[in-house]
């Protein structure tokens, strides 16, 4: 099924579906080309793994997105910590004194 099919049948934006595929949530999926296709087991897959019977629970579907894939395709992304981040400091004197003038040369008098 495409892309706009899915979004069609779970009533969310076809943005969701394409965020998902970019952070490896949510269903399996074919890239075909530049096409997308969502294979129906697949599809249904997600859907068992999104099945509450409370909203008690935490999750729902983003919980169920980052929840374990089947294991008939390990996820080809291993989940890291968040990439550190690097801040940079000037260090030394902030002198924004002005430069002397360098003395004009003085032209030979005749």
């Amino acid at each position: 099924m495409t892309q706009t099919e899915l979004a069609e049948r779970w009533r969310i934006s076809e943005a969701t579906l394409e965020r998902w595929r970019t952070e490896s949530n949510g269903p399996m999926f074919l890239k075909l080309g530049n096409q997308v296709r969502y294979r129906v087991q697949d599809v249904e897959a997600f859907e068992e793994v999104a099945l509450r019977g409370s909203t008690k629970t935490d999750g729902g579907v983003e919980q169920a997105a980052t929840a374990p894939r089947p294991a008939s395709r390990p996820s080809p992304h291993i989940a890291t910590s968040a990439r550190p981040i690097t801040i940079w400091l000037r260090t030394g004197s902030r002198n924004t004194r002005l430069r002397p003038l360098v003395a004009a040369r003085t032209l030979p008098r005749s």
